[in-house]
């Protein structure tokens, strides 16, 4: 069954889930629900960790009412 696209050209996110398919490697299932069907993203833990990079820099750069509020600790 094909969808249509919202008006807005975008997905609305309307639901998150993650599925645990293996520890050791860590491997898992990133269900995005939205508006048009769901996304499934397959990651290891390197990419867990890109995506969580990534959200934490798109989270930082927020102002007024958007500014973060938390801390990140990184270390190497």
């Amino acid at each position: 069954m094909k969808r249509k696209p919202s008006k807005s050209g975008f997905n609305k996110l309307l639901d998150v889930d993650t599925t645990l398919l293996s520890a050791e490697p860590l491997i898992g299932l990133l269900e995005l629900e939205t508006d048009t069907g769901t996304i499934e993203l397959a990651m290891n833990r390197i990419l867990a960790e890109q995506l969580l990079f990534a959200i934490v820099e798109f989270l930082q750069a927020g102002k007024g009412d958007d500014a973060p509020t938390f801390a990140i600790e990184r270390s190497q």
